[in-house]
């Protein structure tokens, strides 16, 4: 189970942003859907390129999911701080939003060191 702990990492996180992307898209803003797809083609071919292409492309992706989740703890923090009049904004800045980034955060930190030289996203044999 240790082993494949990263690459179900790597899985969950895109399926988020699947799940978000989808919600979007049904909103009629297609752009979300469309990079999710896109960061999963670039991982696919990246497994497709041999296991240090991988690694730098999972690292990488790792390396936005901290920043996204850095950057969404940030933007709760300020709306705290700081708050601004727009009750839209105070709503969707809540414990969820504040658990899902650093969620996020964790997930992209994990990401980058645990697929820094043991993993692959190569099947095993």
């Amino acid at each position: 189970m240790t082993r494949h702990l990263p690459s179900l990492v790597l899985v969950l996180t895109l399926i988020a942003f699947l799940v978000r992307g989808v919600i979007y898209a049904s909103a009629g803003a297609w752009l979300p859907l469309g990079f999710v797809l896109a960061v999963t083609a670039l991982l696919l071919a990246a497994r497709s390129a041999g296991r240090k292409t991988a690694q730098f492309a999972v690292r990488t992706w790792g390396v936005i999911l901290a920043l996204y989740g850095v950057f969404r703890l940030g933007l709760a923090g300020l709306l705290y701080v700081a708050p601004i009049g727009s009750p839209h904004a105070m709503e969707n800045t809540g414990w969820v939003f504040m658990l899902m980034s650093a969620l996020y955060a964790a997930a992209g930190v994990y990401l980058v060191l645990a697929w820094r030289d043991r993993f692959s996203l190569k099947p095993a044999g």
